[in-house]
């Protein structure tokens, strides 16, 4: 048996359909949103396959609540979806799920995604994104006290990116609502 390694998405627009891959999504949010946008491609990736598994769906019709306060993934759901300028991203945290790990960035790390009428809600597992992943955030996402500290970072933010696009299972909550 072999892990699923598609590495790219389909997203459709009336002139037609587009691949998107990670790299695109880091390209447009920046380096310090690494570990944002692997994480809003498999956010993505998972959405797809939950909400609408037997088409390519239109960009334009996703709708995302996120509990998380950070500009990257507001950033990465941009540029897959548009949705920050269209105004179908909205940050609320106020109904996190209690097992929502805090997010460094604020808020939570929980994601309501919603393709037309169907809606699935998403919280990152804690062995991804939880108190280690907190405090490298908050130690070093703004500067660290030396050269080797921060590359130190990003080999650690390297790390946590491969983790959520190749671990079968990054969610401590993955539901329909």
């Amino acid at each position: 048996m072999y892990a699923d390694i598609q590495d790219f998405i389909l997203l459709r627009e009336e002139e037609g359909v587009m691949d998107y891959r990670c790299e695109d999504i880091y390209r447009y949010a920046g380096p310090r949103a690494l570990i944002a946008s692997a994480l809003v491609f498999r956010l993505m990736k998972e959405a797809i396959s939950d909400l609408c598994p037997n088409e390519v769906p239109m960009r334009k019709e996703f709708q995302i609540v996120s509990g998380h306060f950070g500009p990257g993934v507001r950033d990465g759901f941009e540029y897959l979806t548009r949705a920050s300028s269209d105004g179908r991203y909205i940050i609320d945290d106020s109904d996190a799920p209690q097992e929502a790990p805090h997010s460094a960035a604020g808020g939570s790390l929980f994601f309501k995604i919603s393709y037309k009428k169907n809606t699935f809600l998403y919280s990152i597992s804690p062995e991804i994104m939880g108190k280690e992943w907190f405090s490298q955030v908050k130690e070093h996402q703004e500067g660290s006290v030396s050269e080797e500290a921060h590359a130190n970072y990003l080999t650690y933010k390297k790390k946590v990116a491969a983790d959520i696009l190749l671990r079968p299972n990054i969610f401590n909550i993955r539901t329909a609502i």
